[in-house]
């Protein structure tokens, strides 16, 4: 019996909140600006730095992206509704305006909210993160999926809001 993919496979869901945000943050600093899977305009740039034992799938930084992308068979995927860094203060305060859903097929997955916590963002010189090589230690925040290992090609779609900051995101999920 395949697992369920909507809800998070043992492994992935024991990392702690800081652990999983400093990973995808990571990931997200780990190419310079505008070759990185944020700024992805259409799917081209999903499997650049991905790591053996998750997929991580990019929101945006702002607005609207439509993307196709090829995640391998049986691998975890997780990723943001809306996420944020800053001071624990700033984090909390971005955090309570925020709302988001995801839909993947046509069902509704759980979004999991995460409160302010330590984390470390490793970087690449000019990432779009932190714009510096090294390591930054801040506050990470948000609304968050953490998918059971995927089997099925379809549809996901990502809609968040805080403030006046909303992310629209649709995804051609390509599972072999």
């Amino acid at each position: 019996m395949e697992d369920d993919p909507r809800r998070p496979p043992p492994g992935l869901g024991e990392l702690s909140t800081g652990e999983l945000q400093s990973r995808w943050w990571s990931w997200a600093a780990s190419s310079p600006a505008g070759s990185d899977p944020v700024a992805d305009p259409d799917g081209s740039l999903c499997a650049r730095n991905q790591p053996a034992d998750t997929w991580y799938l990019a929101g945006t930084s702002k607005g609207r992206a439509e993307r196709r992308c090829s995640v391998p068979k049986g691998r975890p995927v997780v990723f943001p509704v809306l996420n944020f860094t800053g001071t624990k203060a700033e984090c909390a305060a971005r955090l309570a305006e925020a709302q988001g859903t995801v839909v993947w097929g046509r069902s509704d997955v759980a979004v999991e909210r995460i409160e302010p916590t330590p984390i470390r963002i490793e970087g690449v010189e000019g990432n779009p993160v932190t714009g510096k090589a090294g390591t930054v230690t801040t506050h990470g925040c948000g609304l968050w999926v953490r998918l059971g290992p995927v089997w099925d090609t379809g549809p996901l779609t990502i809609e968040g809001s805080a403030g006046s900051v909303s992310v629209s995101v649709a995804y051609d999920l390509q599972v072999g």
